[in-house]
């Protein structure tokens, strides 16, 4: 990511728009004043930041990038790794990053050859990232340091106790439970300041807040990126004497020495727990009321539901029933979770459910209320069956619930951002012919239902080919989601008036070719946002279509009155004068709408970036993906600025070319590294 950055800053220099200073001064320097065939020598990068800024440490925390160098000269000798000094830590409004600041030097070892003599050059290219509290910079240089084979070689003097790799590590043991990891804190030594990982294998919040108790340090597992339940761990703090020195962290099933063993977690009513078929039976066993909440991050109506739970009256109910609350979360691919769904006739998510032994489950709607979830636990605690949807409808009445779940995802959260466009959209046609704008609604209509039916053919190909998959299964896949989250960066840019790639999208002009195409691919996109999303209904007619017992005819038929649902009201709208009529006529409130449209699409982008943070698991890619959302705004704000109309032609030119390449560039690299 940081050559694409390098890039981008080269193309602002070509559009002169950018100049920035280096604040970091970087120059290689020699530390061994009697350098001997066949021996070892210290060289070292020396970093010298302006006040106020900083460079990063091996595990740079939660952004940032750790220097690097390549060389191109070496004189025939082997020079090691960087030995880095202890880091601080540096808080910057709860983004937790591990530092330099001031004079650093990041040290190496050159095995000098046998046969070495003369001057020994070192030739190679430096490459850090630099930050203050307004913004990052990457930056590069060639470094060269020339040594004489032999002594009297000018040497900077350093102090070794920072550099934890040049003293004995301290052994110590720990443990987890899957929630905490608990460490014996070494008995010669408290070492009471702050642990800092050697990588992410714990998050930077964790180490922020790690916490002392009695002679344990306990961090918190939340964000945890690795099993940590046997192997070694290191980690670098302070020592009693103000260097550095590394701590070897030996897990193990053991409590560590000195501090007790981490008891089973012992949840309390009203906590959630992780659902698996083990503590489901476990809890049903011991006469425990369970509630399952079948959620995933991408799933928008299961993160609208979840305001639900912090209702007084409805925590304080769960919690005096003695409800066990369990959560199954389908963020990513589980057929175990899949399965379960399918007890229940779901192919997808929501999905709540009470469940008592004994007794039948208690299935809620797809759209939570606090009342209705009170009143199904008033039920079940009487003994009584509570059934939000009946299952016993006839095929037909089926249809209706399909039709109406479709009508009802415009209202959806999904949907909303698309909603103002196709409103833009309409208010834009007033005054047209009337067959244009009737064609407008059988276009974006068209391209609905196109979308539900090549959606029910994939999930049926996937289904006969022995997959669990159901609504929303493409949110499962991090490029999908990338690919999503770039396209609403880009429209809402488009909509903020930053370029314009035309209203086609928004449901305008299909008075020709690209404006047909361009009203059929809204009725596309808007079927695509929508998938996050789960209607009331919509969930149960979704599982009778997609039974084992459906035909394909019937399934394809479902997917169909779906779409048809979703598109009639823009149907209507644009077939009937009279409801076109009560849009405001086009003026200066369009554009105001037009750009003030362009946030809910920038907040669903952040919500798709949220999503796929818990997708990949992988902390550096996400903050790579984020720059480049950076650099992809970057590249239509190069296009919209010097590709406009009433530039020169060879400005277009140039801004064509730039923007391809960074918004290009950045594409590739972001799905070539995806985890």
């Amino acid at each position: 990511m940081r050559f694409l950055v390098l890039g981008l800053l080269s193309c602002f220099a070509l559009l002169g728009e950018i100049s920035g200073a280096v604040r970091t001064k970087v120059d290689l320097v020699n530390l061994t004043p009697d350098i001997r065939p066949g021996e070892k020598a210290l060289i070292a990068m020396r970093f010298r930041c302006d006040p106020h800024f900083h460079i990063y440490w091996k595990n740079p925390g939660d952004a940032g990038q750790s220097p690097t160098v390549a060389w191109t000269e070496v004189s025939g000798a082997k020079i090691g790794a960087f030995v880095w000094p202890g880091p601080m830590l540096l808080d910057q409004s709860g983004v937790y990053n591990f530092v330099y600041e001031n004079e650093t030097l990041l040290l190496m070892e050159v095995a000098v050859p046998a046969d070495a003599k003369g001057t020994l050059t070192f030739k190679g290219k430096a490459e850090w990232l630099e930050c203050d509290d307004s913004g990052c910079w990457p930056h590069e240089k060639l470094v060269e340091l020339d040594v004489k084979v032999g002594a009297g070689n000018p040497a900077y003097k350093y102090d070794p106790k920072p550099y934890p790799a040049l003293r004995p590590r301290i052994s110590t043991t720990g443990s987890s439970d899957g929630q905490l990891l608990t460490i014996a804190l070494p008995t010669a030594a408290k070492l009471p300041q702050t642990w800092f990982p050697e990588r992410n294998f714990i998050s930077p919040t964790a180490t922020a807040k790690q916490k002392r108790v009695g002679d344990s340090l306990i961090l918190s597992l939340a964000e945890a990126t690795e099993a940590l339940d046997s192997g070694e761990l290191i980690f670098t703090t302070r020592a009693p004497d103000g260097g550095f020195v590394d701590i070897n962290v030996i897990l193990g099933p053991a409590a560590p020495k000195g501090a007790p063993a981490p008891a089973a977690p012992t949840k309390t009513s009203g906590e959630w727990q992780p659902w698996t078929p083990e503590a489901q039976a476990a809890a049903l066993a011991a006469g425990k009321t369970v509630y399952v909440d079948f959620t995933a991050r991408w799933c928008a109506t299961c993160q609208v539901n979840k305001r639900v739970y912090t209702q007084d009256d409805v925590s304080r109910a769960l919690t005096s029933a003695g409800v066990v609350m369990l959560k199954a979360d389908w963020t990513k691919k589980d057929e175990i979770i899949a399965q379960e769904l399918g007890k229940y006739g779901r192919t997808g998510i929501p999905l709540n459910v009470f469940l008592k032994a004994g007794q039948p489950p208690a299935i809620l709607s797809e759209a939570l209320t606090g009342t209705e979830v009170l009143a199904a636990l008033t039920a079940v605690s009487a003994g009584r069956t509570y059934q939000a949807e009946s299952t016993t409808h006839s095929f037909f009445i089926w249809l209706l619930f399909a039709f109406g779940g479709g009508a009802l995802l415009n209202l959806m959260p999904c949907v909303f951002p698309m909603i103002g466009l196709k409103v833009l959209g309409f208010a834009k046609e007033a005054g047209a012919a009337r067959g244009t704008v009737i064609l407008n609604g059988l276009l974006y209509s068209a391209g609905v239902i196109v979308s539900f039916l090549a959606l029910a053919l994939l999930i049926l190909a996937l289904k006969s080919g022995g997959s669990s998959v159901g609504w929303g299964f493409q949110m499962q896949s991090p490029g999908f989601v990338l690919a999503t989250c770039v396209l609403m960066i880009v429209l809402g840019l488009s909509m903020a008036g930053v370029f314009e790639i035309g209203m086609g999208l928004g449901g305008v002009s299909a008075g020709d070719g690209d404006g047909r195409v361009a009203t059929f691919l809204s009725g596309v996109l808007t079927t695509v946002v929508a998938t996050p999303c789960t209607a009331p209904g919509l969930g149960a007619a979704l599982g009778f279509a997609l039974d084992k017992d459906r035909s394909t005819g019937e399934t394809l038929l479902f997917f169909t009155v779906i779409g048809i649902g979703m598109a009639l009201p823009y149907l209507l709208l644009s077939m009937s004068p009279r409801l076109a009529a009560l849009l405001p006529r086009p003026g200066e409130w369009m554009e105001s709408l037009k750009q003030g449209m362009s946030f809910p699409l920038f907040g669903y982008a952040l919500y798709l970036l949220w999503v796929l943070n818990a997708l990949v698991e992988d902390a550096a890619w996400v903050r790579d993906a984020s720059l480049g959302l950076a650099l992809v705004a970057t590249a239509c704000w190069i296009f919209g600025r010097w590709g406009a109309l009433h530039r020169t032609d060879q400005e277009r030119r140039m801004a064509k070319i730039v923007a391809t390449v960074v918004f290009g560039g950045t594409m590739t690299y972001l799905f070539t590294t995806l985890p």
